[in-house]
C-alpha cells in the first residue's frame, strides 16, 4: 500500500553561509556516524525564523507577496554566537543575543516575519503553540527529537571537541520552504522532506 503524504507545513529559515554550515554539517555527519542520531541532518542547516505552520486553504501567492514585502523592507542583520543552546529535546548554537541581551536587530526581524505569515496559519495548525508562544531562541541545530535520555550528556560532551563556529556572520540569506510527512500527529522528524520554495538575499 502506498502511504499518502499528508497535508505539507511551511517555514521560513535564517541560512548561514558557506563557512558556517560545513562544520555545522560535519557535526551532523558525526553525530549519525557516532550516535545514531539523524533528525537534525535531515534538514538543510538552518535557523528557523518562523517554525512549522500549517497553512489555511487557498494559494501560496499572497503569502510569498507578503513575505517579499517583509523582506523588501529589511537590511541583512549580524549573527552572534552565544555558545551551546540546549533545551530537553535538542542542541545547536545560540544566535539570539549579542553579549548577554537579545539581538534587537534579530528580534526585530523575527517579529516582522511573523507578522507575514500569521494571516495564513490555520487554526488548527499544531505547531502554533509552541513556535509563538515561547520566547523566541534563534539558533542552528545540531542535534533534536531523536537524542535518547540516556544519551544526552554524552552528546553534549561529545560537541565540546566539535568545530563549532564563532564568529559573526551575516545574516542575509532566507528560505521559505515546505515539508512533508504522512505522520504529523506522531514522530515526524524520522520520515521529514522538504522542497525549497523562495530565496531572499538582503542587502547589507
Amino acid at each position: 500500500m502506498t502511504t499518502r503524504v499528508s497535508d505539507s507545513r511551511f517555514a521560513v529559515y535564517l541560512i548561514p553561509p558557506y563557512r558556517i554550515a560545513q562544520p555545522v554539517t560535519e557535526i551532523h555527519q558525526m553525530l549519525r556516524k557516532q550516535f545514531g542520531l539523524s533528525a537534525g541532518g535531515r534538514f538543510q542547516v538552518h535557523a528557523t525564523m518562523k517554525g512549522f505552520f500549517k497553512k489555511i486553504e487557498g494559494p501560496l501567492d499572497p503569502l510569498v507577496e507578503r513575505l517579499d514585502a517583509a523582506f523588501a523592507a529589511q537590511h541583512s542583520v549580524t549573527a552572534h554566537f552565544g555558545g551551546v543552546f540546549t533545551t530537553d529535546i535538542g542542541m545547536g548554537l545560540d544566535i539570539s543575543r549579542v553579549g548577554n541581551r537579545p539581538n534587537p536587530e534579530m528580534m526585530a526581524l523575527r517579529e516582522r516575519i511573523v507578522d507575514a505569515v500569521y494571516p495564513f496559519i490555520a487554526p488548527d495548525c499544531d505547531f502554533v503553540t509552541k513556535d509563538l508562544g515561547d520566547p523566541f531562541e534563534a539558533h542552528i541545530t545540531l542535534a533534536f527529537r531523536d537524542i535518547p535520555a540516556s544519551l544526552y550528556s554524552d552528546v553534549l560532551a561529545y560537541l565540546r571537541e566539535a568545530p563549532v563556529p564563532t564568529e559573526p556572520f551575516t545574516a542575509d540569506t532566507f528560505h521559505f520552504l515546505e515539508f512533508f510527512s504522512p505522520d504529523w500527529g506522531g514522530s515526524w522528524w524520522q520520515s521529514l522532506s522538504w522542497r525549497l520554495l523562495k530565496t531572499w538575499r538582503l542587502e547589507p
